[in-house]
């Protein structure tokens, strides 16, 4: 358990997992709330997908300028002032919520604001652990427990969020959140570093495409979570569907479907904290491919609830298998002035590819009458990448491995 912890030892490191922690645990209450009001009032599968298309889309279009912004400027500041703009609008949506006066439009422009938040953080967030961290043989650690803290907040904060609709009301959900930023601002005052936050001046985009052009694996890593966002959105888009008209349950329910998917994750994530090299992740990698393609074909035409839950905690390990393992090694390989601009392709590639899945996905669900064959769609285009990946391994593994281990 110590080593599965170890990057914690550092005060900056550990001041920021714990104040994320709960602040994303308000998040994941919020967007619980708002999934749940898209559907109640409108009971379409299709403004499901448009209201998460809306707050996805920003982060394919602003990510690059987040990434260009994380390496000019103070990372801290921009994690700060996203947090604030961010508990603004969750303080907004209760007392809209208060005063039930919620229209899809509402739910739409607020996903919205929300994308453009992320896409400016985004970048930062992934770029500023190796700020705080001043031992790099705790790296891949701190990267681990950097997706523990979202993926202990996957199964905390759905429970939260069911138990408070239930008991409560959706106005206490938005103010739940809103609290919770309080954390995260001020563990972030609180963190102090001991070299300057900006990594000095900047290049355009252009200079982090070329790098990922001319480094196979780089740009086969950044392509595999792009690939890995669009077969699982339908995960993040139509679980209310799944809730509401497959297993008859209500708010509760979906908090329970939606813990168990993060249940899994934060398993795969405290198994890649344990792990002591990067060797071998680019095979659990593949393994992870399969998994969640299976698991997601499986999960389609199930009408069991109790066999539900572990496909759902199947597919949402093998998610964080492999987006985890990615962002380990490219942020082991990857030259320090290019991390925030390359880390804004991967966040591109991790959230910004979510609204083309769940755009067509929910066009293709409404055009078809069900969500189901969805899940069987993104299972088969997940199956076959992983056959691919298997294919062009061993050539990426060499090309990789004088960057990951220079002193061999």
């Amino acid at each position: 358990m110590k080593n599965t912890f170890r990057a914690l030892a550092g005060r900056d490191f550990r001041y920021y997992f714990f104040g994320q922690i709960v602040s994303l645990i308000g998040t994941w209450v919020q967007q619980v709330a708002l999934s749940w009001i898209a559907y109640r009032i409108t009971g379409s599968a299709f403004m499901l997908g448009l209201v998460a298309f809306s707050g996805q889309i920003p982060m394919l279009l602003g990510t690059p300028l987040g990434g260009v912004l994380a390496d000019r400027f103070n990372k801290r500041d921009i994690l700060l002032w996203t947090q604030v703009v961010e508990m603004s609008v969750a303080i907004i949506l209760s007392v809209i919520a208060w005063q039930h006066a919620f229209s899809p439009w509402i739910l739409i422009a607020a996903s919205a604001v929300l994308g453009v938040c992320g896409a400016m953080e985004m970048p930062s967030r992934q770029a500023f652990i190796t700020v705080i961290i001043h031992d790099r043989n705790v790296l891949s650690n701190a990267i681990a427990l950097n997706s523990l803290t979202f993926n202990a907040a996957r199964v905390l904060g759905p429970a939260v969020a069911g138990l408070t609709l239930a008991v409560f009301n959706e106005p206490a959900c938005f103010a739940i959140n809103a609290v919770s930023y309080v954390a995260a601002i001020y563990t972030l005052l609180a963190i102090h570093t001991e070299k300057p936050m900006a990594t000095g001046a900047a290049g355009s985009m252009l200079e982090a495409l070329v790098y990922l052009r001319r480094f196979a694996p780089a740009r086969w890593l950044v392509a595999t979570v792009a690939v890995t966002s669009i077969c699982v959105s339908p995960f993040m888009t139509f679980m209310p569907v799944y809730a509401k008209d497959i297993f008859h349950g209500g708010a509760d329910l979906l908090g329970i479907l939606l813990g168990a998917s993060g249940a899994g994750a934060l398993a795969a994530a405290l198994h890649l904290a344990n792990r002591k090299s990067v060797d071998g992740l680019g095979k659990l990698i593949i393994l992870a491919c399969l998994a969640g393609g299976i698991a997601s074909a499986a999960f389609a035409y199930n009408n069991l609830l109790t066999l539900a839950l572990p496909l759902l905690f199947a597919s949402g390990g093998a998610f964080i298998m492999i987006v985890t393992s990615c962002n380990i090694l490219l942020q082991s390989m990857v030259p320090e002035h290019l991390r925030g601009r390359v880390m804004a392709l991967y966040t591109m590639s991790f959230i910004g590819m979510l609204p083309i899945g769940s755009l067509a996905y929910g066009s293709l669900a409404h055009h078809i009458g069900s969500v189901k064959p969805v899940f069987v769609i993104a299972g088969v285009i997940f199956i076959g990448y992983a056959h691919i990946l298997r294919r062009v391994l061993p050539d990426l593994i060499s090309l990789a491995r004088p960057v990951l281990h220079p002193e061999r």
